[in-house]
């Protein structure tokens, strides 16, 4: 049975599937020599590939906790608030990047706009996560 299209919604881990859409589109984008030449490879790609491998690393090390006390609501927390933090960094790495001319505006707008749908579900995840266990 189908679910009408204004009762559906996201569904709460989809922050997973939209890291892994980053990581990919992040890692293809790097490996064009036409953007990244060898020459500076080392300078831009490098720290951009390890802050979104890091980001999905951390939102991986988050999902993997099956919270049932305050310890373990804290070690996801802090693992979610440390993808927030290598996104919230690749956006600036990203931006270096394009003011040095190796990447195109329409490249650097699709790009941000998988960044920041990213850390919105990252946000609503959080949410979801302080509102289910408050009382711990």
């Amino acid at each position: 049975m189908s679910v009408r299209k204004g009762d559906r919604g996201e569904g709460k881990l989809q922050v997973l599937n939209k890291a892994r859409e980053l990581k990919k589109y992040s890692l293809a984008a790097l490996k064009n020599e036409k953007h990244f030449p060898k020459s500076t490879r080392w300078l831009y790609a490098s720290p951009i590939a390890t802050e979104v491998r890091e980001a999905c690393i951390c939102i991986r090390h988050a999902n993997s906790v099956y919270v049932t006390n305050a310890e373990e609501y804290s070690y996801r927390r802090m693992e979610q608030v440390k993808a927030h933090a290598h996104l919230d960094a690749l956006l600036d790495l990203i931006d270096d990047a394009y003011d040095a001319g190796y990447i195109s505006g329409d490249k650097v707008e699709f790009w941000t706009g998988l960044i920041l749908k990213t850390d919105d579900l990252l946000k609503a995840w959080i949410k979801s996560d302080k509102d289910k266990y408050k009382d711990m």
